[in-house]
């Protein structure tokens, strides 16, 4: 009810049964000695909800949509054209028409490649900005008064989808970098132990709600020479990884040694196992395993880390998955005149 005591005007939110409106009000006579006459006006809410609904349901469909279909269209093509080129390579051996015919092919095929790799580069960075301003709008969204609960929620839940659309746009221009050859490395010395201490740190402050417990064993120092952000991408992932796929009440181990001249890392997990027809695919990009189906990812965080981890001349594998234990092995080259002391 508006009582004479309210403003001369305002607005509210009034839930009705079918749905909620906004009411709009005015005193017609303010400061009359007669009774105040008011003007009311309601708009409905339940349309401009759905819309704005289907509006955000649609711009992350489509920005999905296009990442997708334009990371499938550069490797179809790149497939389709590396096939015929490996064929007159072979023939190339015993025919010299047959040669100059493949080496005019891989010309063509290499042109046709970085058109692609361009192709999907370009499409990620231009994708970067939408993504970016989608994101402020929904915050804007969120932070005004009087929002009803369920939109509030929606919109968070919105937001979040933009954050994790923006990791994979990150993570598909860091791949087409590398594949163009465009990737370098600023090494510096590096303490291998620093970094996953503050990797257990930050874990230990997160929630755990499947109650996992973390054992390590690492030494007081070890260093190697690589770049911080992407060395930090690499151990990050496999932590991740091993934490996602665990199962309530089970364990991680995190182990760091030296094998001169290498630096090895081996981060074990319980959990479902990687079925054995899956394993020596888990390295393909958008490869996943179905050991936990209900598991959120974009099946690239481990082809980045390995192919991070050969440009910085070591290489990760997975050395065992069966029963309930997964472990994975990562290894660096020890940086010379490294020291590794328990």
């Amino acid at each position: 009810m508006i009582s004479s005591g309210e403003s001369v005007e305002g607005n509210m939110t009034v839930p009705l049964e079918q749905g909620n409106v906004r009411l709009f009000f005015k005193i017609l006579n303010p400061n009359s000695s007669y009774p105040p006459a008011h003007e009311v006006c309601l708009f409905p809410l339940t349309v401009f909800e759905q819309r704005l609904g289907q509006v955000r349901r649609q711009i992350i469909s489509i920005g999905l949509g296009l990442i997708f279909i334009g990371f499938v269209t550069s490797h179809f093509m790149a497939g389709r054209l590396s096939r015929p080129v490996e064929q007159l390579e072979a023939d190339s051996e015993s025919n010299r028409v047959g040669r100059e015919l493949a080496e005019d092919a891989l010309e063509q095929s290499h042109v046709e490649l970085q058109r692609s790799r361009r192709f999907s580069a370009n499409a990620s960075h231009q994708l970067k900005t939408p993504v970016a301003v989608l994101r402020a709008g929904l915050e804007d969204m969120l932070s005004r008064k009087n929002l009803p609960a369920g939109m509030a929620i929606d919109l968070e839940q919105s937001i979040m989808q933009t954050f994790r659309l923006g990791r994979v746009i990150e993570d598909l221009l860091l791949l087409s970098q590398m594949d163009a050859g465009r990737f370098h490395l600023n090494c510096s010395r590096l303490d291998l132990t620093e970094i996953l201490e503050g990797e257990l740190d930050d874990f230990e402050v997160q929630a755990n709600p499947l109650n996992i417990e973390i054992k390590a064993d690492l030494p007081a120092k070890a260093t190697i020479q690589g770049e911080k952000r992407y060395v930090t991408m690499i151990l990050r992932n496999l932590l991740e990884n091993a934490a996602k796929y665990n199962r309530e009440n089970g364990q991680m181990t995190l182990s760091l040694s030296i094998e001169d001249p290498r630096m090895v890392i081996k981060v074990g997990n319980t959990g479902n196992a990687i079925p054995e027809q899956s394993q020596s695919h888990i390295f393909e990009r958008f490869h996943r395993g179905n050991a936990n189906e209900n598991v959120s990812g974009h099946g690239l965080g481990l082809n980045i880390a390995r192919d991070l981890t050969r440009l910085h001349g070591g290489d990760m594998l997975l050395e065992s998955s069966k029963d309930d234990w997964t472990q994975f092995v990562i290894w660096f080259p020890s940086d010379a005149g490294s020291v590794v002391d328990g």
